[in-house]
């Protein structure tokens, strides 16, 4: 039964924020942290029911099928995205790799 009511307050919060002007995902995000929040005051965890699993799983499915459909694939190959992407993941190496190097206590050879 709890769970019908955090997807009913996830569905209210959802309406509340399109109301307002801003995406239905908003709403659903907001009372996912707020749920999480209370799980601890409740007693209930959310982690404890296998259906919000699920439905979480289900969600997330379906976020990635909307951003896959709305997704361009010429904005992606632009030289600005690629560039950044490169330039990225080179600073990230280059910091982390040493960082986590020193944190292990690992030998670089």
């Amino acid at each position: 039964m709890p769970e019908a009511i955090w997807i009913t307050f996830a569905f209210v919060l959802g309406l509340g924020v399109k109301a307002v002007g801003l995406p239905p995902l908003v709403g659903y995000l907001a009372a996912g942290f707020v749920l999480s929040g209370l799980s601890s005051f409740t007693g209930l965890a959310v982690e404890q029911t296998g259906v919000l699993e699920h439905v979480a799983h289900l969600g997330v499915l379906l976020l990635l099928f909307t951003v896959g459909l709305k997704l361009k694939l010429k904005s992606i190959v632009s030289p600005e995205v690629i560039g950044g992407g490169l330039l990225h993941f080179g600073i990230t190496c280059l910091v982390f790799t040493p960082g986590l190097y020193w944190l292990l206590d690992l030998d670089w050879l």
